[in-house]
């Protein structure tokens, strides 16, 4: 009998395809809530989910179930515990989008030093005058950004950064050693020296509860008030209200924001009145080539675990 493997949202084929093609069956689900999941997987021997919920109550009613291959790095959506306690292997396909946040990032970099908002709303208004006046950018070679969290898209950031832009890098890792980083680099080992120094300021750490809201009014108040907060990791790293705070008394200069706390944003949030603040639907590792990536990825996961091969992106 051939191993079947459920697909709970819409997805680039390369994977499915390469499941097919190796002798998989494939399934699409129905839906993603958790009733409609469980009966989907009665007869499924491993799941690839994006945004799909794979908590307690889906894993331990499908005992059937092996492996969850997650489409993308996060694993947040997916209750681990209960993975252990039911063996089921959990893989994800990490570094398959960090160009494409890396790229992500540098744009929210851009957009907030050249004020982009206020240029695109007066021209669009047809004050192009105005918009040529009150352009008051500034550039980023020579300023200082702040990397928190080393991994594989802060590597690319970094480069990006220093190698594309001329700009002076800090980095804050507590795993990662002195030795490991390039040329242009510096590893400070006290946090604080990120908010205190750095221009622009950027988050690529996991969200665990021990940092959730690790960034708020403490950090907000140590930043210098020309300073930038980007974030296209997840929301629950920044203290939302304290951020709004410091953006609505000029603490800080702005922010760009590809995560927030509660996606989609509220539309009374008034993150959305603030000029000096970008915003994107967390899409930032949304590219045709890392989607494409990210399919293929968590195909090979789950024939991986089932077929007893090397895992290449092993999270539990």
């Amino acid at each position: 009998m051939a191993y079947r493997i459920l697909i709970t949202e819409p997805m680039a084929e390369d994977g499915p395809d390469w499941l097919r093609a190796h002798g998989y069956e494939v399934k699409y689900a129905r839906g993603v809530d958790a009733e409609t999941l469980i009966a989907d997987l009665q007869d499924c021997d491993g799941v690839i989910p994006r945004l799909a919920v794979m908590n307690d109550a889906v894993i331990s009613s499908c005992p059937r179930l092996k492996v969850i291959a997650r489409h993308g790095s996060g694993v947040d959506t997916v209750d681990l515990e209960s993975c252990a306690r039911h063996n089921v292997r959990v893989v994800n396909t990490r570094g398959s989008n960090s160009t494409a946040v890396a790229e992500h990032t540098m744009l929210l970099i851009l957009a907030c030093a050249k004020a982009f908002n206020t240029l695109q709303g007066l021209y669009r208004a047809g004050q192009f005058k105005e918009a040529r006046k009150s352009a008051s950018g500034t550039e980023v070679f020579g300023k200082t950004l702040g990397i928190m969290g080393y991994g594989q898209i802060g590597r690319r950031v970094s480069a990006m950064a220093h190698n594309g832009f001329g700009m002076n890098i800090l980095v804050f890792d507590p795993f990662c050693r002195m030795d490991a980083l390039p040329d242009g680099a510096v590893l400070v080992r006290d946090r604080d020296e990120i908010f205190r120094q750095a221009d622009f300021i950027t988050l690529h750490m996991a969200a665990t509860a021990e940092n959730a809201h690790g960034i708020g009014k403490r950090e907000f108040g140590m930043m210098k008030a020309s300073a930038y907060l980007i974030n296209t990791a997840r929301g629950s790293l920044v203290d939302e209200e304290a951020l709004i705070a410091a953006l609505w008394s000029g603490e800080i200069a702005g922010a760009g924001l590809d995560a927030t706390e509660m996606e989609p944003l509220g539309a009374d949030s008034p993150l959305w009145e603030q000029e000096n603040v970008i915003l994107t639907p967390h899409c930032g590792g949304s590219t045709r080539e890392s989607k494409a990536r990210s399919s293929l990825g968590a195909a090979k996961g789950c024939d991986e675990v089932l077929t007893g091969k090397p895992i290449t992106s092993p999270v539990l």
